[in-house]
């Protein structure tokens, strides 16, 4: 990977293809970059492919700014500007990188060619602790912080090499056996940080309890682009509630239909927008469906534009 330095701080970076179109892949919450890079090196014939470790992940240095979507999109946008000064850009993010890809978008403004977000977060994602009762909201996964701080707390006891089989047989990582071995690699020192899971938590809180649709509308309208929204099945995530959580169906339909309905809404960002429901996967839809994410990305770089 290479790095490149954004207001004072270190942040790494994988390029790969050529073409007159930037395609800047941005992760999901607590995520490495190197779960991309197959994808990555499969649209590096059609584009140049940018994936990154924000700030506080992977190489990366530790963030001196709050983990707001408008910081960690400038972020992004110095990025940009190193890598990838001139030419049409296609932005790619999963989601609560979907958020900053949202945000990226309106800071970026004419130079966006298109989207894609895969279950993307909504600025509006804190009705979920707001309207769902708290157990449902804890037993459905719908809050995250608990989790991440246990994975922290077990990093920064470094007992994470203990639980490796149990993490490496789940996903993330259980979906990415097929992936050369440097990205399994990158991916699982990225989750032997404490400091990953401190800026995790940092992002999911600024997510859950201060993130607003007025900050990103401050930043300016989306572009009207093409836009894919690729979002879950929702039988799958409901049948996941019920094993992981122990919730009896109504209970799981209920957290679905609220999380579904703000990720659905994100399709209607632009008026180009269009929503994909990617049959039997879950939340991780780049990895359980990688050629459907393919096929979204390489339609939105090959989208003709305006005379």
């Amino acid at each position: 990977m290479a790095t490149v330095r954004v207001d004072g701080i270190n942040i790494r970076y994988r390029l790969a293809g050529r073409g007159p179109v930037t395609v800047l892949i941005t992760q999901g919450l607590g995520f490495a970059s190197a779960e991309w890079w197959p994808i990555q090196s499969m649209l590096g014939e059609r584009a140049r492919v940018v994936t990154w470790d924000r700030p506080g992940y992977g190489e990366s240095d530790a963030p001196t700014t709050p983990r707001t979507a408008v910081n960690i999109a400038r972020e992004a946008l110095g990025l940009l500007a190193d890598v990838a000064p001139e030419g049409p850009l296609v932005l790619v993010g999963h989601s609560q990188g979907g958020l900053y890809t949202n945000a990226l978008a309106r800071l970026a403004g004419d130079r966006v060619r298109g989207a894609v977000l895969l279950d993307p977060a909504s600025p509006d994602n804190g009705r979920l602790r707001r309207e769902l009762p708290r157990e449902l909201f804890r037993r459905s996964g719908s809050d995250l912080s608990s989790r991440l701080r246990l994975a922290r707390k077990l990093a920064r006891l470094h007992l994470m090499g203990m639980i490796k089989p149990l993490m490496v047989s789940s996903p993330p990582l259980s979906l990415c056996r097929h992936h050369p071995a440097e990205a399994r690699q990158a991916m699982w020192t990225h989750l032997k940080r404490a400091e990953s899971y401190d800026t995790a938590i940092a992002e999911y809180e600024e997510l859950d309890l201060r993130t607003s649709q007025q900050e990103l509308d401050a930043l300016g309208p989306f572009p009207a682009v093409p836009l894919e929204v690729l979002v879950h099945d929702p039988a799958v995530v409901v049948a996941e509630m019920m094993r992981s959580g122990h919730l009896a169906r109504p209970d799981a339909e209920r957290a679905e239909a609220l999380w579904g309905q703000l990720l659905r809404d994100q399709a209607m960002l632009s008026p180009l927008g269009r929503l994909h429901v990617v049959g039997s996967s879950g939340h991780l839809i780049h990895l359980e469906k990688p050629e459907t994410t393919m096929d979204s990305v390489a339609r939105v770089v090959g989208a003709p534009t305006e005379s």
